[in-house]
């Protein structure tokens, strides 16, 4: 029964929210979100980068060589940072929906025993 309580006022409503989804569901939509917080970020931070650069060198002209370069190595970058974060969030939001199924599976086993205990008690009530 403590067990019970405690799950439901720590963690019952990130878990029933996150195994109200399949696996398959819950992951791909945590990782469009994560994939579009990422891309966001990374072109805050390239803008920065490219606006302090101009701002320290304003005589800064690039040839056009050079400018391909650098937009291939800035996509270049984006790319690599994305792989990882994809790789990275698909195992740990997996991991989080397999570890909430366990979770809310021992509390419906947890349930179901106070359920009949509760069932058992209120028949031995009614006999005697």
């Amino acid at each position: 029964m403590t067990k019970a309580a405690v799950f439901e006022k720590r963690e019952a409503h990130r878990a029933l929210k996150i195994v109200n989804y399949r696996r398959k569901d819950y992951v791909l939509s945590r990782m469009l979100l994560m994939l579009l917080s990422v891309s966001i970020a990374y072109a805050i931070l390239v803008g920065t980068v490219i606006f302090l650069v101009f701002m320290a060198n304003e005589s800064l002209v690039l040839s056009i060589a050079e400018m391909v370069f650098v937009i291939i190595g800035i996509i270049a970058g984006y790319v690599v940072v994305l792989l990882f974060y994809y790789v990275v969030s698909h195992k740990f939001y997996g991991e989080r929906h397999v570890k909430a199924r366990k979770d809310v599976k021992k509390y419906l086993v947890v349930l179901k025993a106070l359920d009949s205990f509760r069932e058992e008690d209120g028949k031995a009530k009614e006999e005697s």
